[in-house]
This record gives structure tokens, C-alpha cells and sequence, in this order.
């Protein structure tokens, strides 16, 4: 009668270890094959943007043999001041009035500190130039202080960073195509640098010739300057992509 063979088989330890050892090895050699097919570029993102703010500060102040007469004096400026700025549509909110009276010797000083924000530097202009025009040498009407709202830096910090990443990515495009493959995922993003300053940076103004309205806008402006290094995966192409 015929009986089928049976054969039996048995790895030793070693030889187990062996094949796993093996294996583990190709596994290896596979992540270090993809870990080379990497490539890593440095950007720079750099933005610049004016101040959405300015302040002025307008004093007026007086002196008189009692203190009904400097408060009445003063008193009289400052109305005028705060209907002019009514009459030119300036929010009450954006006005902030103080009032200090002091003793000199034997007469009384009274100084009144008129702020005022502005958001339209057109505006600005307007109302200060009304002010000199139509009061007297007792009201001084300061030269405007521009700044930025606080979101409005950091939102210039975060576009900054993304456009030095974009500007990665575009660099690293390129490479690609020049080595005839394609850009996969970004794998590593790490910023090396951020930088601010404000005004041009490289210009500094006359201190001969008193700066214009303009110079105080382009010295309040901020620039901030990032770069990046990005990691990206490196593809190869089908080979059907490349004969096309």
C-alpha cells in the first residue's frame, strides 16, 4: 500500500535568531534608506509692517495770582480743545484729560495734559494743525507718538515664520526637480532665528532737521525677520513620470 512521505523539520535556537536577525537587519536597511531620502533647507521670512497708532499729547498750562484765575485760564483752552476734537469726529474714549495745580512762590500754576489716540493719521494731522493755528503760545501741541496695537506684532511675527517656511518650500522644490524627484511631507521644522527692529534699519534721520510726519511713520515701523530649517522627504519619481 502506498503511504505518503512525512517529513519534519526543526530550527534551532540559533537558527531563529539567525532569520530574525535577518530580518530585523532588512527592516534597518529599509529606514535607512528612507532616512536618507531626505533633504534639509534654510529660508528666511521677512515682513514689515507701519504702526495702526498714534497719541498726542497737548498741554496747556498757565499762571496766575490765584487759583480761580489759572483754573478759569486754562479751563477756557480746554474746552476749546475738546470741541475742536468733537467738531472733527474723535471719539470720547480717545480723549483722556488731567489737570495738576501747583504754588510757585506766591502765584499758582495750572497745567492741563489733553491725550488724544488716533487711528487716521489724516485726521492727526487735521486736528494738530487746527490746534497751533487757532490757539495761542500757552497750549503746546506735541509731535504725534506712533506704535502698533499688540495682536498686530504678533500676527507680523506669525506670518513671518510662515513665510519663511513657504519660501522653504519653494527652494526645496526646486532641488527636486533638479535631481528628478519629488518633494514628499515636511518631516522637521525648526526655527534657527527671529529678529525685530524698528525703522529702515540701515538709515538714520538728519538730527540737523526736524523729522516730518512721514519720517515718524517710517521710524515706528516694524520688521520682523525669521529664518527656518526645514526637513523635507525626498520621492522618487515613476518611472512612467519620467519618460513622459
Amino acid at each position: 500500500m502506498y503511504r505518503p512521505a512525512q517529513v519534519f523539520a526543526s530550527f534551532t535556537q540559533n537558527e531563529v535568531k539567525t532569520k530574525l536577525k535577518d530580518n530585523t537587519e532588512i527592516e534597518e536597511s529599509k529606514e535607512m534608506s528612507s532616512r536618507h531620502r531626505e533633504i534639509h533647507v534654510s529660508a528666511t521670512g521677512e515682513l514689515s509692517v507701519p504702526p495702526d497708532r498714534c497719541k498726542v499729547l497737548i498741554v496747556v498750562a498757565n499762571i496766575k495770582e490765584t487759583p480761580q484765575e489759572a483754573k478759569n485760564s486754562v479751563s477756557r483752552r480746554v474746552d476749546y480743545i475738546l470741541q475742536s476734537l468733537q467738531n472733527h469726529q474723535v471719539k470720547e474714549g480717545d480723549v483722556k484729560l488731567d489737570k495738576t495745580l501747583q504754588r510757585e512762590d506766591l502765584l499758582y500754576s495750572m497745567t492741563a495734559e489733553v491725550t488724544v489716540l488716533f487711528v487716521d493719521f489724516v485726521k492727526c494731522q487735521t486736528v494738530c494743525n487746527f490746534l497751533v493755528e487757532k490757539l495761542d503760545e500757552s497750549v503746546k501741541v506735541m509731535q504725534p507718538e506712533f506704535y502698533h496695537s499688540s495682536h498686530r506684532v504678533e500676527s507680523l511675527r506669525r506670518q513671518s515664520c510662515l513665510t519663511a517656511v513657504k519660501n522653504a518650500r519653494a527652494k526645496a522644490e526646486e532641488i527636486a526637480r533638479v535631481l528628478h524627484q519629488s518633494l514628499g511631507k515636511a518631516l522637521c521644522v525648526k526655527e534657527e532665528s527671529c529678529s525685530e527692529w524698528d525703522g529702515p534699519g540701515h538709515v538714520s534721520p538728519d538730527q540737523d532737521r526736524p523729522v516730518t510726519f512721514q519720517q515718524r511713520i517710517a521710524l515706528a515701523t516694524v520688521t520682523v525677520n525669521v529664518n527656518v530649517i526645514v526637513t523635507f522627504e525626498l520621492k522618487l519619481k515613476d518611472k512612467g513620470k519620467q519618460a513622459r
